[in-house]
């Protein structure tokens, strides 16, 4: 499996996983979003104070898991005695995964992204993983498959080329018709998030983006006409 060639055939992507069925950047929300059909999930990380990459949105788990923890200050040990849930490592989530859907991997913080970067690369996922961020310091670090994340105008997709990324993903708004084909012309996919409304995405669809990212997989897919 390679997630370019994912991306090729058009993709409907699990944002965080499946966040309308199961909480956020957990092992249950990847799970659902793969059987419920979704091409590529995608997943927040940070990082622990004593160096482990784990599926998390937020520095705190206070809005995900009320607790007030913060993850980068915290050992991976104090993370994953959490009760309410569990906050799942990287690795756990690749090797949960296995091929079964592509993988986006945002870096939140760019000091992060060298260690995510060599998590994906021993978990033997580097073909079917991307590292996606809003940061290019974080990109720079990655010598694999990876996306610039921008949401404000006019947009980045001449930024991501000079990054040599392979995928640029806007907000849903900056996907005009002039900005996806210039995208192609460069040779660059295009991922749109986060849809949830079907009208939205099936515009978006016939606009010609490649990937849309939803926290509804099954409503999106339904909307595309793939369920």
């Amino acid at each position: 499996m390679d997630i370019l060639d994912i991306l090729k055939r058009r993709a409907v992507v699990g944002h965080r996983g499946y966040p309308v069925k199961e909480l956020e950047n957990t092992l249950p929300s990847l799970e659902a979003a793969i059987k419920s059909g979704a091409d590529i999930v995608e997943a927040d990380v940070q990082m622990t104070a004593d160096g482990v990459v784990v599926l998390s949105h937020d520095d705190t788990l206070e809005r995900t898991f009320g607790v007030f923890l913060n993850v980068r200050t915290a050992t991976w040990e104090e993370v994953r005695r959490v009760t309410k849930g569990r906050v799942p490592s990287l690795r756990e989530a690749l090797e949960l995964v296995a091929e079964r859907a592509g993988v986006f991997v945002e870096v939140k913080h760019p000091e992060d992204a060298a260690a995510v970067w060599r998590v994906i690369k021993e978990a033997g996922a580097a073909r079917w993983a991307a590292v996606i961020s809003f940061h290019d310091q974080a990109l720079a670090q990655v010598e694999g498959y990876k996306g610039l994340v921008y949401a404000k105008p006019p947009g980045r997709v001449l930024d991501a080329k000079k990054l040599k990324c392979h995928i640029v993903l806007p907000r849903y708004t900056l996907a005009t018709e002039k900005a996806i084909s210039l995208a192609h012309k460069l040779g660059l996919y295009v991922v749109v998030w986060t849809v949830n409304d079907p009208a939205t995405a099936a515009e978006l669809w016939k606009r010609g983006v490649d990937g849309i990212a939803t926290d509804d997989v099954e409503a999106i897919l339904k909307a595309l006409g793939r369920k």
